[in-house]
């Protein structure tokens, strides 16, 4: 039976499920969906599966998961063949738990109110919420100073979604060029992952059409 990822390419959380998934050799179908004409993540089949209305939602088997670094743990728990993107030791376990929190708590939310007012109330840049990410950054290359990755030694499902997240800042006009230490990482996950630009570029592709036409049409 297939497993269904419901999202959209140009979504980073929704990229990074997808790279997981090839990294450890899990075929996901990808059901997209129309969030912003037909609402459908709002109608009454997707809000069975996912209460929240977010994407990704992950559809496996009956089992309905939603939170892109939920399911991202969930297929590596499941799915691979080791431990090595999400590892069972409790404190590397741990370790990786605390960046994909941080993630998502801070670095992800913040990039999240930095596009959002741009894009859909066509505001200015938020300069408050750009420092914040900036800060978000310097705290990335100041781990990445002690460790060659955020987790420790080795490429973890940690590095993926927040590589996946700060790739699209140059998308919005911050720059990377201050933090050579994220740069490096950036670097390090496409060299391990061939197929990391195959599926992360398209929807970044995508997203950058969005918000050019977003920009020709103020």
């Amino acid at each position: 039976m297939s497993i269904i990822l419901h999202g959209i390419e140009q979504s980073p959380p929704v990229r990074a499920v997808l790279i997981t998934a090839r990294a450890i050799g899990v075929h996901l179908e990808l059901q997209p969906l129309d969030m912003f004409v037909k609402k459908e993540n709002h109608l009454e089949p997707f809000l069975k599966m996912n209460p929240a209305h977010t994407i990704p939602t992950l559809e496996d088997d009956g089992f309905y998961l939603w939170e892109s670094r939920a399911i991202m743990t969930y297929l590596v728990s499941k799915y691979a063949k080791n431990d090595h993107l999400y590892p069972k030791d409790v404190k590397q376990r741990a370790t990786v738990d605390t960046i994909l929190h941080f993630d998502n708590g801070s670095m992800y939310a913040n990039l999240i109110r930095y596009i959002r007012p741009q894009l859909f109330k066509n505001e200015p840049p938020n300069k408050e919420v750009e420092e914040s990410l900036k800060d978000n950054l310097t705290t990335l290359e100041r781990i990445l100073s002690e460790r060659p990755y955020l987790a420790g030694n080795h490429l973890t499902v940690a590095d993926i979604s927040v590589v996946t997240t700060v790739i699209n800042c140059p998308e919005f006009g911050i720059s990377l060029d201050a933090f050579p230490n994220v740069n490096k990482l950036i670097a390090k996950v496409r060299s391990e992952l061939p197929f990391y630009d195959q599926i992360n570029n398209k929807g970044l592709q995508d997203m950058a059409r969005f918000i050019a036409e977003k920009k020709k049409n103020k």
